[in-house]
């Protein structure tokens, strides 16, 4: 799990607007931007994220840029992949991962490449049993805006394509209800926590906390304690919301 994939899923939970724009930070630095965008009707989705490191933080990644992207249908107001696919540029360094969908047999290909300075190298491997998931990093969150919340269910646990490992979405009580509202100057709304237990953090359970607005947009987010950088924060600077 690295910061660039954070740039996205801060960002990936967003709602009925065709364009929202984050900025990412860590203390008074800011690490990166990020931008989403969705297109959608009564059968079809497609929706992307944008992210890249800004100032120092580009210089010393040698300006990484990362776009996650997914098509596919809405079935039951459930957004269901047909294909997702990972592009990551640094320096001589080019990265693809994309993962194409059979859910009639219960299985995914997955094809990658790595480029670097002109020498590329290809594999590609079918996913089934427990490497198998219906839904992808992106189509994970826009169905938790869209399900969890109205659900009256205090947790939800679930796999998707993208993700090493399966996350954990919890409605905040207590001590963490607390921080969310420390985190986010009680700025009201709906709370989520996302347990992400990935090596980037320093505690066990690696905790993103989400702030959505009336309209189930993210307006903040919060990685806790994360390797390098303490807290990161995502917030939101610009938004457009299509009827």
């Amino acid at each position: 799990m690295r910061i660039w994939l954070f740039l996205a899923m801060v960002i990936a939970a967003f709602g009925y607007e065709s364009e929202a724009k984050y900025e990412v930070s860590y203390g008074f630095f800011t690490l990166g931007e990020a931008v989403a965008h969705l297109e959608m009707n009564a059968t079809d989705y497609t929706t992307a994220v944008s992210a890249k490191a800004t100032g120092m933080a580009a210089v010393l990644s040698k300006h990484r840029a990362e776009t996650y992207s997914s098509v596919g249908n809405i079935v039951d107001g459930r957004f269901v992949p047909q294909q997702m696919e990972v592009r990551s540029s640094w320096g001589e360094q080019t990265r693809y991962m994309g993962v194409f969908f059979d859910h009639e047999n219960m299985q995914a290909t997955q094809i990658k490449e790595r480029c670097n300075e002109g020498k590329c190298s290809h594999e590609s491997e079918l996913l089934k049993d427990e490497k198998y998931a219906d839904q992808d990093i992106l189509t994970l969150y826009h169905n938790v805006t869209r399900t969890f919340l109205a659900s009256g269910e205090k947790s939800l646990e679930i796999s998707a394509i993208g993700s090493k490992k399966p996350v954990k979405i919890e409605l905040p009580e207590g001590k963490r209800l607390k921080t969310a509202k420390s985190l986010f100057k009680n700025d009201g709304g709906d709370y989520l926590v996302v347990l992400l237990n990935q090596e980037i953090f320093t505690s066990k359970v690696g905790e993103l906390y989400v702030n959505l607005d009336s309209d189930q947009i993210v307006t903040n987010a919060a990685l806790k304690d994360t390797l390098l950088f303490g807290d990161v924060i995502g917030k939101l600077k610009e938004k457009k919301i299509t009827p």
